[in-house]
Order: structure tokens, then C-alpha cells, then sequence
């Protein structure tokens, strides 16, 4: 087997070449920055008719609209008593499904779900000191995208209102 001479200075030339690259210029791989949560709130409210609960979300500035979310609201049914659903008017639709000490939600809009206000409920109030606030837990939620918002959930959140 021949080989030319100028096959092999082609094939000295590609080695040092690709063997002289300057370790400096290389930029070291940057940690990665940790993803802000999102986090679920329960602020509760008092009026003449007893209590609201509205349930919101605390969301970083990089998420886009929210297009969907599951959760549930988990209160002291010894203090609290279900009364109803607050309608919020948004065109968001909900639906909810109240049991003794906790309501499963969910809501869905095609235009995006106001973070500040996902769902709220009304309570009569059966007990006289609420030792332990109503916590919002959020199960899904996702963007308009359909992107999954799961990996950033802080699952549970609550907002002890001063009485």
C-alpha cells in the first residue's frame, strides 16, 4: 500500500490542528438555574354571611398564561361548612366537587385562568376559632402551550387572613 506524501502532511496538519485548541476559550458548563415555584394559595376573607376562601397561585414572571389546574382545598369542617361555589364571572369553567373537609377543583379556560383568583368558595361559620387555615393543594397545572407545569408546583400552600 502506497500513501503520497502529501496524504500524510494533510493528515499531520488535521491533528495538530484539532490537537492546538486553547483549553481557555472553552466556557465551562454554567449550573443550572433553579426554576422559581409556583405556589398555591388560600386567602380566607369575612363578611356578613360568613367566610370566603378564594383560591390563587404566586407565579414567576417566566410562566406563561395558565390554561388549566386540578387541585383541592382542605379545610376544619369543624369550623367551616361548605355553602356554595362564588361564581367569579371570568369565563373560566369550573367545576367543583365539595366533601366533608375538602373540595376537589378544577378549571380549564381557552384564553388563560386569572392567577389571582382560580376558584372561591363560601363558608358559614360553625366553629368559633379556625386553628388551622384553609390550604390550597394544587395537583396540575399547565400553560395555554400545554406545557406541564408539575416539576415547578410547590404542592401546598395556605394565607392565614388576621382576624
Amino acid at each position: 500500500m502506497r500513501v503520497s506524501r502529501r496524504a500524510i502532511v494533510a493528515l499531520a496538519i488535521v491533528g495538530v490542528v484539532a490537537g492546538c485548541r486553547d483549553g481557555k476559550s472553552l466556557s465551562a458548563a454554567s449550573a443550572p438555574t433553579p426554576l422559581q415555584v409556583i405556589t398555591p394559595k388560600a386567602s380566607t376573607s369575612r363578611n356578613d354571611a360568613g367566610e370566603v376562601v378564594t383560591l390563587s397561585l404566586d407565579v414567576p414572571a417566566d410562566v406563561g398564561k395558565i390554561g388549566s389546574f386540578t387541585g383541592r382545598l382542605v379545610y376544619d369542617a369543624s369550623v367551616l361548612a361548605y355553602d356554595g361555589d362564588v361564581a367569579l364571572g371570568d369565563g373560566t369553567s369550573r367545576a367543583s366537587n365539595p366533601g366533608v373537609g375538602e373540595i376537589r377543583v378544577a378549571g380549564a379556560s381557552m384564553s388563560g385562568i386569572d392567577v389571582t383568583q382560580l376558584a372561591a368558595f363560601r363558608f358559614k361559620r360553625i366553629g368559633t376559632t379556625i386553628e388551622v387555615p384553609p390550604r390550597f393543594e394544587l395537583e396540575e397545572v399547565h400553560e395555554l402551550s400545554r406545557a406541564n407545569l408539575a416539576p415547578r408546583l410547590s404542592r401546598t400552600g395556605t394565607t392565614k387572613v388576621p382576624r
